[in-house]
């Protein structure tokens, strides 16, 4: 996975498209609101496993219905592609997660 640094003209450009997530302290962060703690921590560990999968681990912050999670490349020190390709899985698990939820 590419882990250059995304060109800030790239990173706006995604930004507009991807509405939940943004730049704060230097790393694409979204929070997301859940039902409880537990789901909160279930949702963690799915991106924990996808983090360890690329080897590319993020910032979660767990609490009661609520995650949040930073995305950010201190090798290259800043945001790369890598990190976008890793929010944009983030975003699939949420909905892989939301799903199943949903059809329990």
């Amino acid at each position: 996975m590419n882990n250059d640094l995304i060109t800030q003209e790239a990173l706006n450009e995604w930004l507009s498209e991807h509405s939940d997530w943004q730049v704060r302290d230097g790393a694409l962060y979204r929070t997301m609101a859940l039902t409880n703690f537990s789901c909160a921590m279930h949702l963690a560990n799915q991106i924990a496993v996808l983090a360890e999968q690329q080897d590319h681990h993020p910032q979660l912050n767990v609490s009661w219905g609520s995650l949040e999670i930073f995305w950010v490349s201190h090798d290259v020190k800043g945001i790369s592609q890598r990190d976008v390709n890793l929010a944009l899985m983030t975003d699939r698990a949420l909905q892989e997660y939301r799903r199943k939820s949903h059809a329990a």
